[in-house]
């Protein structure tokens, strides 16, 4: 493994176990059996290592949805379902940044602007779904603020679940991030056109 794919692993890591603040870039070069001389040669700072492993986020995220569109038709219940199961893996995976997201995008302008650009990206992902349903008949057609309201409703529950159960003091395993799914069901049965789907 390369050096610096190395410092962004143990760094995930490193975040995951004890949050952001409670790491410098001395703890991740030890970890990683580097000098802090070498981490520095790759990263300017902490800041530099965060904005690399969320740009490393980024394209997980990009290659998985691509995987379910090659596999499941846009607008089923089945690639909507195979969509939220994906980004509750990709947060548990990188759980540091969603305890974290606030702070960490109002404290980096330059991380900020990639995240309202990447949350933008995922709710076109959404609506491209959304439309293939109307276009196969499976989703109802709706209006253009209520597919907004829809969107909106979708991402909600995707982007912050794993954040819900947490601060609800659950613990976080795959029966609590599948109960998502049911979530996800009851605000598709409004929309779908065939309602026994969420049942099954």
């Amino acid at each position: 493994m390369k050096t610096r794919d190395k410092i962004i692993d143990i760094a995930v890591q490193l975040f995951n176990e004890h949050g952001t603040k409670a790491i410098s870039t001395n703890h991740i070069a030890a970890a990683a059996g580097i000098s802090p001389g070498n981490l520095y040669y790759h990263f300017r700072n902490k800041e530099d290592i965060i904005r690399a492993i969320f740009e490393q986020m980024d394209a997980y995220g990009v290659e998985q949805y691509q995987i379910i569109l090659d596999n499941y038709p846009p607008g089923t219940i089945e690639a909507l379902e195979r969509t939220f199961i994906m980004i509750q893996e990709y947060n548990w995976q990188y759980r540091f940044f969603k305890r974290e997201l606030t702070a960490l995008i109002m404290n980096d302008t330059l991380l900020k602007e990639r995240f309202h650009a990447t949350n933008n990206q995922m709710k076109d992902m959404i609506r491209f779904t959304i439309d293939g349903g109307i276009s196969n008949g499976s989703i109802k057609p709706m209006s253009v603020g209520n597919k907004e309201h829809f969107v909106d409703a979708i991402w909600l529950v995707a982007l912050f679940w794993l954040n819900y159960l947490e601060v609800g003091g659950e613990e976080v395993n795959k029966t609590t991030l599948r109960r998502g799914n049911h979530v996800l069901r009851t605000v598709l049965s409004r929309y779908l056109m065939d309602d026994s789907a969420v049942d099954k």
